[in-house]
């Protein structure tokens, strides 16, 4: 059975496939370091050491120390947009996703996560 469309078939003319100029690989070049970089920025708000708000876009509400319920930004910008609406006492905090895309706690600053406390085990 024949493809159909010129396209489809495994062999390729020669005159089918153009190299690239230069400006279409510099902006492959950069959508790849885009897409590989996993840098995203949440909104908070810190009250106190022990009571942070992360805010979720999607709910329109501010969610209690849990991080990663919150709204993970690609760009800086896009955060700082949504920041400027917000108000006063709100910061654009840099963080990390891991490879699932699932917020790295580690990656954000003491300031913002809520530290446990672990109790001193004492031996007598």
């Amino acid at each position: 059975m024949r493809p159909k469309h010129r396209l489809l078939r495994s062999e390729a003319a020669p005159d089918d496939l153009r190299p690239l100029t230069k400006p279409q690989l510099r902006e492959l070049e950069r959508r790849l370091r885009d897409a590989d970089d996993r840098t995203r920025y949440l909104l908070v708000s810190s009250l106190a050491p022990s009571f942070t708000l992360y805010y979720d876009v999607s709910s329109d509400n501010y969610v209690m120390n849990e991080p990663a319920r919150a709204t993970l930004f690609k760009r800086r910008q896009g955060a700082a947009a949504i920041q400027n609406t917000l108000g006063a006492g709100v910061a654009v905090v840099r963080c990390r996703v891991d490879a699932r895309d699932a917020l790295v706690l580690s990656s954000l600053p003491a300031r913002c996560v809520r530290r446990r406390r672990e109790r001193k085990t004492t031996s007598a």
